[in-house]
């Protein structure tokens, strides 16, 4: 370890470099101040101890090593990674922070390394993070390089991301990360770091015994699991059709873009290559901007769409929507990701979880859909019941499941079947958070209405029952057996439930606190002293739970998705009491949560947006309705302009067609006055009510050409709006506030908008979201 890393470790760390970690967080980072537990974390490692860190995503992990790697005054911190990407996207970020940083993977040339390797070996080296892969790090020849680094007293401390690839019980185990432990072994003296944003109990024991780190030098750090600003929902299908699938995801797609006013950044997770290829491909040739990723992909090509997501399409280039495996998103710091879809399940509760969480990092509603079909629950189930030297899926990209994947898949399918436990209560139970769901305004604290089982209760129930019989699935699925076992929530198989496990809380519900550690001895201490004096702890002041810290895409985001009848909803109580956990023996110290857990302004809640058939033919639609119906003249202008995506002529016809399909229901001798009467309460004149119709017909052609790049993608969201417009002809939805008919009643408030006089209308607000 280095001279300035061993001298930390005899010591407690002092005012002077609390102060110089904070420089580095402000000056360096650009952050006013740390967030959550950063601050324990940071000054933790800076002063020698082992750390373990469970946080969601999003949480802001990375800085946790980062910013006291910069602020060592000499040597480097060696960060294994696992994914190029996310290797790629983290050397950047620090780069443009003028941060000495290098990589050795197989992205770098001969030349290149070399010229990193002779860096290294200096005795004044500038390097300050050295990113490499858990393959690398066991190879004889960088082993050779950090003796030289080690010899030289630069090897501060060794930093393992996405730790639970470690365990054997995680959701992701690779053999190289179970090869890391050897490092402890090797160089007893340097500090280990390990991060991961889904580890049980089990596993983050096992991560603390592979690696050998120190009981009595070791902090631990635990973050809420919750997410409360993510909208969970499970769309079930019964044996799906592919096109209908697609069909459904691209109107839930399009239907987001029309309500926020402007497109969005989304990730559609598949399991397959093969899948993404073709979801992507049908998504683009409806005019979505959608790129596929996967490790079938070179590796230019992969950077490239990584680069072109990350800067979206508000830049030329940019890409709104990335359809991809497993190997997408890890790290990946973008925090405006309005919504991930899971086309087909995952193959672990904890990578659901993690992949959800790249949603909404900036503290705004997101929303997150999970289509469920038992058909693909035994398919999934089938795959990690495999021995694993045969189940490997050469259109696969993830890792083999693990000893503990059977367990955790049947967890995930419980949650998707459940039609009474709350998404929320259920991911944090999961992770062994003991909540009461029978206490209503503690549920209320983890989820208000921000999933569809507490949202749309009734609704969950309905269309569970619609799923498959467990019998009829399995005929779908050749060779397949029962798979629907007991659930094994937090633990291998045959282990009892998360509510049973042992873990960080007591029996009340609180995290465990055991106390900071004290530094690690250094091997550089004084000779003779045998039993060095033991280092005092750390003084810790619990911090708020951490909140990200909003983008720049968050302006002008206060009220995304918001419907017509969340309009003036009021806000939800924003801290929550927490107990206070007591102190236990031990010196292995667990950062527990803090007594007041502040979140991030709530917004209006999300809308659960229902689950649809796909559009009908637009041609045939527009043709056989406008024939039927004799449009009235109407003055006022409306200027047609040519579109790359769409001919006047085209525009025209659309228009018309909207039009028809408003004058069909809305002029019908049959209910005339009850449709009027719920639109305004003034009394419109039959031009009046033919200018309104009019003018809402264009704000919706409008938002149709803007949000589509293709004519086919443009006619299919024109006839999807008809479809909506046809929804209103049922009176029942102008009022109710339900999920199936959000898209209806959006249309509906347009319509009591135009209605009203012109003083009286809300200002324009172009260049700013829709509400709705």
């Amino acid at each position: 370890m280095g001279q300035d890393a061993a001298n930390k470790t005899r010591r407690p760390i002092g005012q002077k470099d609390s102060e110089r970690c904070m420089k580095v967080l402000t000056r360096i980072f650009g952050y006013s101040s740390y967030k959550g537990k950063q601050k324990e974390i940071v000054e933790a490692a800076y002063g020698g101890a082992d750390v373990l860190v469970v946080a969601p995503t999003g949480m802001g992990k990375s800085l946790c090593f980062q910013v006291p790697a910069v602020a060592d005054k000499r040597g480097l911190s060696v960060v294994v990674s696992p994914l190029l990407a996310l290797m790629q996207n983290q050397l950047d970020n620090l780069r443009s922070k003028g941060v000495e940083v290098a990589a050795l993977s197989s992205q770098v040339d001969y030349s290149e390394k070399e010229e990193i390797q002779r860096e290294l070996k200096l005795y004044d080296t500038h390097v300050r993070v050295l990113y490499v892969t858990p393959e690398r790090l066991r190879t004889a020849e960088f082993l050779a390089l950090l003796d030289i680094i080690h010899k030289n007293h630069n090897l501060n401390r060794l930093v393992v991301d996405e730790a639970h690839c470690i365990s054997e019980w995680g959701h992701n185990f690779r053999g190289d990360y179970r090869l890391i432990g050897k490092f402890r072994e090797r160089y007893p003296d340097v500090p280990i770091m390990a991060l991961t944003a889904t580890a049980t109990s089990i596993v983050q024991k096992d991560i603390i015994r592979s690696l050998k780190m120190d009981d009595n030098h070791l902090f631990i750090a635990l973050h809420p699991f919750n997410r409360s600003n993510l909208f969970y929902e499970v769309r079930h299908l019964s044996n799906p059709e592919p096109l209908n699938q697609m069909a459904d995801i691209f109107d839930f797609i399009t239907t987001l873009y029309r309500r926020r006013g402007k497109t969005s950044s989304g990730i559609i997770y598949c399991r397959h290559k093969k899948t993404c290829e073709e979801l992507s491909g049908y998504l683009r040739g409806k005019g979505l901007n959608a790129k596929p990723y996967h490790s079938g992909l070179p590796n230019a090509t992969l950077e490239k769409t990584l680069k072109s997501w990350t800067i979206g399409s508000s830049e030329p280039g940019g890409v709104d929507l990335v359809v991809a495996t497993i190997a997408f998103g890890l790290g990946i710091d973008k925090g405006d990701v309005r919504y991930v879809i899971h086309y087909d399940m995952p193959k672990s509760f904890e990578g659901y979880y993690q992949e959800t969480g790249r949603a909404g990092r900036d503290g705004h509603p997101s929303k997150c859909v999970l289509y469920y079909s038992r058909e693909d629950a035994i398919r999934v189930k089938r795959f990690v019941k495999t021995d694993p030297n045969r189940r490997r899926d050469k259109e696969d990209d993830e890792p083999t499941p693990t000893q503990r994947a059977s367990g955790s898949l049947d967890s995930l399918i419980q949650f998707a079947e459940s039609a009474t436990l709350c998404r929320h209560v259920s991911i944090c139970r999961y992770f062994g958070e003991p909540i009461d769901e029978k206490d209503e305004e503690l549920v209320k604290v983890y989820c208000d209405n921000m999933c569809d089982v507490c949202k749309y209760p009734d609704k969950v129930k309905a269309k569970i029952t619609k799923l498959s019989t467990r019998e009829d699935a399995a005929n779908h699925v050749p060779f397949a057996k029962s798979i629907y076992g007991p659930p094994v929530a937090n633990g291998a198989e045959g282990q009892s439930s998360s509510r049973n496990t042992p873990g960080p809380y007591d029996r009340q519900g609180r995290y465990a606190d055991r106390g900071l550690p004290p530094k690690r001895p250094s091997s550089n201490s004084a000779e003779g002293s045998s039993n060095p004096a033991p280092a005092k702890k750390l003084k810790v002041a619990l911090a708020p739970m951490m909140v990200t810290k909003p983008f720049g895409s968050a302006v002008g985001l206060s009220k995304p998705f918001r419907p017509p009848s969340f309009v003036g909803a009021s806000t939800a109580k924003t801290d929550v009491a927490m107990p206070a956990a007591p102190p236990s023996a031990g010196s292995t110290r667990v950062a527990a949560a803090p007594k007041s857990r502040p979140e991030p302004p709530r917004q209006p809640r999300l809308p659960a947006t229902a689950q649809r058939a796909p559009p009908q033919d637009y041609i045939d639609v527009d043709e056989e309705e406008s024939m039927q119906i004799d449009l009235p003249e109407v003055d006022l202008p409306w200027k047609i302009e040519e579109s790359s995506k769409a001919s006047k002529a085209d525009r025209r016809k659309a228009l018309d067609g909207l039009r028809a399909s408003f004058h069909k229901v809305l002029t019908s001798p049959i209910n005339l006055d009850d449709y009027w009467e719920k639109i305004t309460s003034r009394s419109l004149t039959d031009d009046q009510r033919y200018q309104a119709i009019f003018q809402a017909a264009v704000e919706l052609e409008q938002s149709a050409i803007l949000y589509c790049s293709t004519l086919d993608g443009y006619n299919t969201r024109i006839s999807s709006i008809r479809d909506d417009i046809r929804g209103m002809s049922k009176l029942h939805r102008w009022d109710k506030d339900d999920g199936d008919f959000e898209e209806s009643q959006e249309i509906i408030q347009i319509l009591r908008v135009k209605a009203l006089p012109p003083s009286a209308r809300p200002a324009s607000r172009k260049g700013k979201e829709r509400a709705g």
